[in-house]
């Protein structure tokens, strides 16, 4: 299978895949894919670079199967919808003649879109002799992370495997098993809102557990601010007091606009034609109504300028304040470089000395018949790991209490959840492999960003103590 490649496009997210046949483009099969008429697939672009095929699937606001359930476990009815969903998009493509063996069942090839609750796949066309058992990297998956309590569903999962060896399964095969039979199968908008009735039930039950009142956030940590009700788009764009300023100023900038024409039309028409005593009131009355408009208008002007001035210099001072405060670290920490620690890594140096170093450091000629102190750098045995939030109106720090550890902003489906309008429902991972700490971005909308550096969409890096890391628009320093 080819190596899949991800790519960011101003606001969208793409998965690229290169193409194994080229002999067959402008065929049925490409034009359907390009056309984006069947439900289920994920919308594709074919695009020409120095002589190769390239697929552009926009994969923007979705989540893979592999990142969504790494770090949990499915339940019986998350797998019976994930079944019965895939069902119905292999039923789409017996509707237009598309051939479901080059549909794409690998797990990082099926996404998941949160606001819609529905699943969908990459068609992929290949060639014949390249198209090779479709469903077991999908059912070692599945097999590692249902839920093995539940013995009904680990049965049903493990005759699925068994029955998934024969080149002639098909999922409705796997339906018949969940109680389903091919021509009983709901319809799938009636699957999505029974899931969402049940994620709003457990939502519920999680706040009376947990002594919440209605108007409190759904989280475990008191520390994070009540939800303000900003409300959010689809992708996660704002729709809050930047919104409203920006729509403020053009429509008082509209009324003082207006205000003059009118006041202006007034003067004109009582110049030039003659008046009599009531059509003078008149007159005189709308250019008082007018004047006050334009007063007002100018005013709320003026007040939307000073917000705009205030909110740019508050931003100002911060970057100042962020760059100060590494400044003074550096400073603080070079000024301890002695014989002791020269000789150490650049890692090493980067990390802040106690302040009691020029302490140690005075004594070490009294004390050398006790031995030299060896350092240690215990930076992954230390059980705290936190991103520490660096603007001034973020000040929840982020404690890293397990691993893989998910960041967003959709209650029930993160460890953390970040009420930011420019924070995605799943945003990014968290993970611990072989002593390092990996962030991965979970195909966010805004980004995920290591030390000012923007990461691609499912890109992993590694962290280090005092690397600056950006999740939409805030900033924190893992140390």
């Amino acid at each position: 299978m080819v190596e899949a490649k991800y790519y960011k496009d101003y606001d969208h997210n793409y998965m690229i895949l290169k193409s194994e046949d080229t002999s067959e483009r402008g065929s049925y099969k490409y034009r359907m894919l390009t056309s984006n008429k069947i439900d289920g697939l994920i919308k594709c672009s074919v695009r020409d670079i120095n002589g190769e095929v390239y697929f552009y699937y926009d994969i923007s606001s979705k989540v893979s199967v592999e990142n969504l359930y790494k770090s949990k476990q499915l339940s019986y009815e998350q797998v019976r919808d994930f079944f019965i969903q895939m069902n119905t998009i292999y039923r789409n493509l017996g509707q237009f003649f598309m051939d479901e063996k080059e549909l794409l069942t690998r797990p990082d090839c099926i996404f998941y879109d949160l606001s819609t609750k529905r699943y969908s796949c990459l068609y992929y066309p290949q060639k014949e002799d390249s198209i090779s058992y479709r469903y077991e990297e999908l059912m070692d998956f599945l097999l590692a992370h249902i839920n093995n309590s539940d013995k009904l569903l680990a049965d049903n999962i493990y005759q699925i495997y068994e029955m998934s060896e024969n080149r002639d399964f098909f999922l409705t095969d796997a339906l018949t098993l969940f109680n389903e039979s091919d021509n009983d199968v709901p319809d799938i908008h009636a699957v999505i809102e029974e899931s969402s009735f049940r994620e709003i039930q457990s939502n519920e039950e999680y706040a009376k557990t947990h002594d919440y009142d209605d108007n409190s956030f759904l989280h475990e940590d008191p520390d994070i601010d009540i939800y303000d009700g900003t409300a959010y788009e689809e992708d996660g764009t704002e729709k809050g007091s930047e919104k409203r300023r920006k729509s403020s100023g053009r429509f008082y900038g509209f009324f003082v606009l207006a205000s003059l024409i009118g006041i202006c039309a007034a003067g004109w028409v009582y110049f030039n034609y003659k008046l009599t005593s009531k059509e003078t009131m008149i007159i005189l009355c709308c250019v008082v109504i007018m004047s006050l408009c334009l007063v007002f208008s100018l005013f709320q002007l003026m007040l939307t300028g000073k917000r705009t001035a205030k909110k740019e210099r508050e931003d100002r001072e911060l970057k100042v304040d962020i760059e100060d405060e590494f400044r003074n670290e550096k400073t603080r920490y070079e000024s301890f470089q002695g014989e002791d620690i020269s000789d150490e890594s650049p890692s090493v140096k980067r990390m802040v000395l106690p302040s009691n170093v020029k302490e140690m450091t005075a004594h070490k000629e009294e004390s050398a018949d006790c031995g030299e102190t060896v350092f240690i750098d215990n930076r992954y045995n230390n059980v705290e790991y936190k991103l520490y939030a660096l603007d001034k109106k973020n000040k929840k720090h982020i404690e890293l209490t397990q691993f893989p550890f998910t960041i967003g902003k959709m209650p029930g489906c993160v460890d953390c959840v970040l009420m930011d309008d420019s924070i995605s429902r799943l945003h990014a991972r968290i993970e611990k492999q072989n002593e390092k700490i990996m962030l991965t971005d979970m195909n966010s909308t805004n980004g995920t960003y290591k030390n000012g550096l923007r990461m691609e969409p499912s890109e992993t890096v590694e962290l280090e103590p005092g690397d600056e890391i950006r999740f939409g628009k805030l900033n924190y320093c893992y140390r």
